[in-house]
């Protein structure tokens, strides 16, 4: 039994750097359906509890990676994705989002990080949401 805990610990404790991580494909990509659905869901929050912009995102388009510029040698696996955010209204808005692998419950999943420039008035992710592009 020791010899199995030990190489579950070795196994599942180190973990394989984040390179590693996203090549193995650990790290959902920019348009898979949950990351989009957790964007609608933060605006909608937003929207519903600050706000009262009266709009809600319908739909994500052109969605694209932004590669990193740096070296990241951290262990949490980053893309950094953009697209066209389709608004209730009719209007469009770019959209910056990111995904951060092993920020979820216990280090387990990801977290997905985004800002649309135009409804930021707080500037909670910087000017034009500089803080969560690459």
């Amino acid at each position: 039994m020791k010899p199995l805990c030990l190489a579950l610990f070795l196994v599942f404790g180190l973990g394989a750097p984040a390179e590693a991580y996203w090549r193995k494909g650990y790290l959902p990509t920019c348009d898979h359906g949950p990351v989009i659905a957790k964007i609608q869901q933060k605006f909608s929050y937003a929207n519903n509890n600050t706000f009262a912009w009266g709009v809600g995102i319908e739909a994500v388009s052109d969605i694209r990676e932004t590669p990193e510029i740096v070296h990241n040698t951290s262990l949490i696996g980053r893309r950094y994705c953009r697209g066209v955010a389709w608004l209730s209204d009719g209007r469009s808005s770019e959209v910056v989002y990111l995904i951060e692998s092993k920020q979820g419950f216990a280090s387990l999943g990801y977290r997905v990080q985004s800002c649309l420039p135009a409804f930021d008035p707080w500037h909670v992710y910087g000017s034009w949401c500089r803080s969560i592009k690459p």
